[in-house]
Formats: structure tokens, C-alpha cells, sequence
């Protein structure tokens, strides 16, 4: 009985718990009736020679004014509505504005890869090399548009930092070391489960730790009560004799 009674508790929680039905997944197919999706331009890097030299004097002038704080009104100049984002000339003079402060030791910034461009923009990014006594290379992400009858800059922003090399070699840090998990990017990941046996046995081992004290009980009464029977049906009725002198005693003349 301290066996069974755990055991077959412990076996139909289980079972309870394995016939449950899983909660159905989400259907990730459209529906017949969805609208057609969106389709994404393809990605190009074709720029011409012409515009490679607009951008290439564009940035000499703001990357050179702007990331080294030496000429803000020039950086101001060639920046993009984007860049400006609300603030004014006063603020970049007086050190508030999106640009980062780096100390270039290039004067040119030509070295510049695409990683996408259209007809009025081209997205960049670019190496630059700190002068000495700084600590690291960075890498730059920016973009330029068209205006008027040049490019200005209207997104410029830090995306990684090249550590000094090491014994193991250079390490690049950038946003990606820092950023959530595909849980919080949306992006789709696969859902780890512990298998039938598992759970059967993890189920189990709960149901005989609560039930256990209970079977226990149990049994210790069933025990208890069917002692007290066997003592009540092998007592006499009638009280066993008393021993001779006992009886002359109590028989006897009283003095």
C-alpha cells in the first residue's frame, strides 16, 4: 500500500498531463484573401566614377571638419536633414551634436565600400585610423544624399571598434556584441522540449514526494485499527480468578 498508492497517483497525474493537448501553433502561411506582400528593391552597389568623386569631396571636408570638432560650421553645412535632426549651429559649435568626436589621421577618405546605393543615395562604410596616442580604429556607417548639385551627409554613426591586436590576434567590437538575442530581433528560433519519458519521470518523483506522507498515514491507521481488533476479540469477557490466598483473604471474617 506505501508503494501503490504514490505510484498510482504519480501515474495518473502523468497521465493527465500527457493527454493534455499542446496549444495550437500559429499559422504562418498567409491566408488566400492576404494582400500580395511587399516586395523589396534588390540591393545595388553601382556607383558611377562621377559620383564617387562628389562623395569622396563631401566627405574630406565633413569627416575631417566633423569628426575631429574643428570646423563644425563646415560640417554642418554638408549635413543631411536626417543628421541635423532638430538641432542648430550653436549646439555642434558648442559640442552637442550626433557627429562623435575621433581624432582622424587620414586628411582623404576615399577608402569608402557601398553597401547600397540608388539614385539619390548611397550608403557607406569606412575605416578610419586614429592619430597617435589614440586607441583604436573605427568603423564609420553613414549615408549621403543628393542636394541640389552635390551629396551631403545625412547619417553618420559608429558601428564598430578595432582593438589593438593581441597575442590571439584583433578583435572588432561593434553593435552586434552588445545587442539582445534573436528572441528580441523577431527573429524565429526553435523551442527546446523535454521528451514524454522526461516528464513522465519528473512527474512521478513529484507525485511520491506529496503523496507519500499521506499513503504513509494511511497505512499507519489501516495498521493501527486492525491491531485494535485482534486485541478486542482476544479479550475475555470475565475477569481471570484470584489467586488463593487472595481469596481467603477477601472471603475470610473480617477483624
Amino acid at each position: 500500500m506505501w508503494i501503490s498508492l504514490p505510484v498510482l497517483t504519480a501515474g495518473a497525474v502523468a497521465a493527465i498531463m500527457v493527454l493534455i493537448p499542446e496549444p495550437a501553433q500559429p499559422n504562418l502561411n498567409p491566408s488566400k484573401n492576404a494582400p500580395p506582400a511587399k516586395v523589396r528593391a534588390p540591393i545595388t552597389t553601382h556607383v558611377s566614377a562621377v559620383e564617387r568623386r562628389g562623395i569622396n569631396a563631401t566627405l574630406d571636408k565633413f569627416l575631417s571638419a566633423g569628426l575631429n570638432h574643428n570646423s563644425m560650421a563646415t560640417a554642418w553645412r554638408l549635413a543631411g536633414p536626417e543628421l541635423k535632426g532638430g538641432t542648430t549651429l550653436r549646439e555642434w559649435e558648442r559640442g552637442t551634436s550626433p557627429i562623435p568626436y575621433y581624432p582622424t589621421h587620414e586628411t582623404a577618405f576615399h577608402g569608402w565600400t557601398t553597401i547600397d546605393a540608388g539614385p539619390n543615395y548611397v550608403v557607406f562604410n569606412i575605416l578610419v585610423h586614429p592619430r597617435r596616442g589614440a586607441t583604436s580604429s573605427w568603423v564609420f556607417s553613414g549615408e549621403v544624399i543628393k542636394h541640389r548639385s552635390g551629396w551631403v551627409v545625412n547619417r553618420l554613426y559608429t558601428v564598430a571598434t578595432m582593438q589593438r591586436p593581441t597575442k590571439q590576434g584583433q578583435k572588432e567590437v561593434g553593435p552586434a556584441d552588445f545587442q539582445a538575442g534573436p528572441a528580441a530581433t523577431g527573429i524565429p528560433v526553435s523551442k527546446g522540449a523535454l521528451s514524454t519519458t522526461w516528464l513522465l519521470a519528473i512527474v512521478g518523483i513529484i507525485g511520491m514526494v506529496l503523496v507519500f506522507p499521506l499513503g504513509f498515514g494511511i497505512a499507519v491507521a489501516v495498521k493501527g485499527r486492525r491491531r485494535r481488533r485482534e486485541y478486542e476479540g482476544s479479550r475475555s469477557r470475565s475477569l481471570p480468578p484470584l489467586p488463593r490466598r487472595a481469596q481467603h483473604t477477601v472471603g475470610g471474617p473480617r477483624t
